[in-house]
């Protein structure tokens, strides 16, 4: 019998459709006595589902700063939908009642393809100061990565800044100079699947 798993179809939806969408996840997670403390925050949460609203509104003027503010913020709630599935898989442990009470879809009951852990991270200094580069190997059923950075010293409790992105390789901009990081890259699946690199460090030029 296959484990049932969430499905993330987010790159295929309409910004429209994204939005509501998010909104269900949100709704159908407050208050879920299933996941009383999630990870991220419902809060957190919220807070950049707003902010996408408000710049999906400005982008329908369609003036070229105003999309590219939307699609940051669409960005942003992704990468915490994506993390906040990580979440609700590990506790629903393939309940699928739990799983479902989430607001994500589920998986087919064809199966998930498990993803291999990305190897061979890559840092290199950026062209321009305060850039640090990041990159591994393409993940073979990999449909969207997601690079991440840390301050140093490397703990438990260190927040990672993360992005989403469509390819392997992403440049990190407006860091400190002189200052060490460390950064780790997720690979997604189609089906919410998150796998993680290694964690390694450098010195910003």
């Amino acid at each position: 019998m296959k484990i049932p798993k969430i499905t993330m179809p987010f790159s295929g939806m309409s910004d429209s459709n994204f939005e509501t969408k998010a909104q269900s996840i949100y709704a159908r997670m407050l208050g879920n006595a299933y996941f009383p403390n999630p990870t991220p925050t419902l809060a957190a949460l919220l807070e950049a589902i707003n902010a996408y609203s408000a710049a999906l509104t400005l982008a329908q003027t369609r003036e070229k700063n105003a999309v590219a503010l939307k699609n940051d913020a669409r960005a942003a709630v992704t990468a915490l939908l994506i993390q906040l599935a990580s979440f609700v898989m590990t506790a629903a442990n393939g309940d699928k009642t739990k799983l479902i009470s989430s607001g994500y879809d589920l998986a087919s009951e064809g199966g998930v393809t498990n993803l291999e852990k990305p190897t061979s991270i890559e840092l290199m200094d950026g062209k321009n100061a305060g850039e640090l580069v990041v990159k591994i190997p393409s993940v073979k059923g990999a449909k969207s990565y997601g690079p991440q950075y840390t301050s140093d010293p490397l703990t438990a409790d260190n927040q990672w800044v993360q992005v989403i992105t469509t390819t392997s390789k992403y440049t990190f901009n407006g860091l400190g100079s002189g200052k060490k990081y460390w950064c780790r890259v997720a690979a997604v699946g189609p089906y919410g699947q998150v796998v993680y690199s290694d964690a390694i460090s450098r010195v910003v030029q």
